[in-house]
């Protein structure tokens, strides 16, 4: 998986692709659906490496919401975030529900569909060498959605089934109240783990050792934990990543010490996804349809949503412009929400077909990532250089 992984996610930058698509289509070819080197089995024995690689994607977006970086920019991305998230939602719900599916399915994807990729916004920004005022908003917003999709996810999944017209245990208020405790418990406990980071990490005799088993090993027990007693570890993590990086002084050398181990545990992650891909169901059926419906709608969503959300807060117009298309990238939270969803305890208590219909937003949003990981990133880069250039102080243009 590692050694066809790399071989394609190389082979995809010399045609100016990223590797996470190389990853997943190396995982598409080893997988069931063609040669059948991993294979159902096989995947379902390393869901394990797909909860790491999630509590280190979790963690890091988390690191992003330093609260200097909150203060300066905060109400602006807020009222960015809401509109990239109601537009989007809306629009995808309804366009999907118009194209047929399951109006279940629909509002779990225009949760979904709220998600963006923090590791393609980072590479892009990275790239370019970009910096000011539109990367500072653009990383708070990438970082504030995503942490609002997944609390919204958790919340509306306990009522997937009554959507579904399957009635479980428990009365309609009682799952509500689960549902907000299992957020705020989240939070808390995640909050705890990042506090033990930064006390394991806090002095500079820290060696990167040091640091990278007491910071894994943290994320790990808390992955653990949140499976074992039924919490969201994607939040769990992101409250981590939030505490840490506003406790710690040290933040940024940990973050650095940590970038080794995450691409081969990422290479994993999305191999593995990509052997859950399954080409053959879109044909001569209509899921094809679906995911070309929720391309289209979640694209025009966030490009209208963030243009929305930045009139109302009165941001320089170059941000409202161009911080739409930076969003277009979708992969590793919005693919770790569907595979949380797929290994969910609840599946086992639906009948057969009800969870056939669920779990068509698999392979939608691996379709999804498919496509906008081709197109996305060459268009977040243009809007990212024109963002910059529009939104830059003469000082930063001139030097």
């Amino acid at each position: 998986m590692l050694l066809i992984g790399y071989a394609l996610g190389k082979l995809g930058e010399l045609v100016h692709l990223p590797e996470i698509t190389g990853f997943i289509v190396a995982g598409l070819l080893i997988g069931p659906a063609v040669i059948g080197v991993v294979g159902s089995d096989t995947a379902r024995s390393l869901a394990v490496l797909t909860e790491i690689a999630l509590a280190f994607i979790a963690f890091t977006v988390g690191g992003a919401l330093h609260r200097s970086t909150v203060l300066r920019v905060g109400r602006a991305v807020l009222m960015m975030s809401a509109g990239h998230l109601l537009t989007v939602g809306v629009l995808v719900w309804l366009a999907l529900t118009i194209a047929g599916i399951s109006p279940a399915v629909a509002t779990l994807m225009g949760v979904i569909a709220g998600a963006t990729s923090p590791g393609t916004t980072v590479a892009v920004v990275q790239r370019e060498q970009a910096r000011g005022p539109f990367v500072e908003h653009l990383f708070g917003v990438v970082a504030v959605v995503n942490a609002l999709t997944i609390m919204l996810f958790g919340i509306v999944f306990e009522f997937t089934p009554l959507m579904m017209g399957v009635v479980l245990e428990g009365a309609l208020m009682a799952r509500f109240g689960t549902a907000i405790v299992e957020v705020l418990v989240s939070i808390a406990l995640g909050a705890l783990s990042g506090c033990g980071i930064h006390l394991a990490t806090r002095t500079e005799r820290a060696q990167p050792a040091q640091v990278i088993i007491m910071t894994t090993g943290f994320l790990f027990l808390s992955t653990s934990v949140s499976v074992v007693v039924g919490l969201s570890p994607l939040l769990l993590n992101m409250a981590a990543g939030v505490a840490f990086v506003n406790l710690s002084t040290r933040n940024e050398a940990v973050f650095r010490t940590l970038e080794p181990l995450t691409p081969p545990v990422y290479a994993l992650f999305f191999v593995l996804a990509g052997t859950k891909f399954q080409p053959m169901a879109f044909a001569g059926g209509p899921l094809l349809l679906f995911g070309l419906v929720y391309i289209g709608a979640r694209v025009f969503g966030a490009c209208f949503g963030v243009r929305l959300g930045a009139c109302l807060a009165k941001v320089d117009p170059g941000i409202g412009r161009n911080l739409g298309l930076c969003l277009v990238p979708q992969a590793g939270v919005a693919l770790g929400l569907v595979l949380l969803m797929e290994g969910a305890p609840v599946l086992g208590q639906l009948p057969p077909p009800a969870v056939a219909t669920l779990l068509q937003a698999v392979n939608i949003v691996l379709m999804a990532i498919f496509v906008k990981e081709i197109v996305g990133p060459p268009l977040s880069t243009a809007a990212l250089r024109r963002g910059v250039r529009q939104t830059a102080p003469v000082a930063l243009l001139t030097r």
